[in-house]
């Protein structure tokens, strides 16, 4: 089997779960491929050290854009306050479906459901059970959301 995990809304609000489930998949003779968003800087990956989840790839949709040298179309803003560069929105999600076909993998858990569009693989769409709404990023170049401070 290959899982592939997201990050953010799905190891870091059940760590236990996906802890116990990347063990097992990587003790039955598995892969399990950590797929994000995020840079794969130290941060991220301490983040998924500490809980307990493990890996054998791992996969940065901000990392590889850059590598292939995409447009960055302004800045946006996480909701953990994560500030990074901003690509054209349906390459940004698309980039996670095509790693997925081409990595061959089973079956891809992320709680974005824009997603699961651009998939073929078959993805499971998370939701933590806490009932919390999701808070989606900022654009800080286009937003009627930022505050102007004067």
């Amino acid at each position: 089997m290959k899982l592939s995990l997201d990050i953010h809304g799905v190891i870091d609000y059940k760590p236990e779960i996906f802890s116990f489930i990347s063990k097992s998949v990587i003790a039955s003779g598995g892969e399990v491929h950590i797929v994000t968003g995020g840079s794969w800087r130290e941060e991220l990956i301490e983040l998924v050290k500490k809980s307990g989840v493990v890996w054998t790839h791992h996969f940065s949709v901000y990392d590889y854009l850059k590598g292939i040298g995409a447009k960055e179309d302004g800045k946006i803003q996480f909701p953990d306050g994560t500030i990074q560069r901003k690509f054209e929105s349906e390459l940004w999600d698309s980039i996670k479906g095509k790693y997925c076909i081409e990595m061959e993998i089973d079956l891809h858990i992320d709680d974005t459901e824009a997603y699961c569009k651009y998939f073929t693989t078959p993805f499971l769409l998370f939701k933590s059970g806490d009932d919390l709404e999701k808070l989606s990023h900022i654009d800080l170049i286009n937003s009627s959301n930022v505050t102007k401070k004067i």
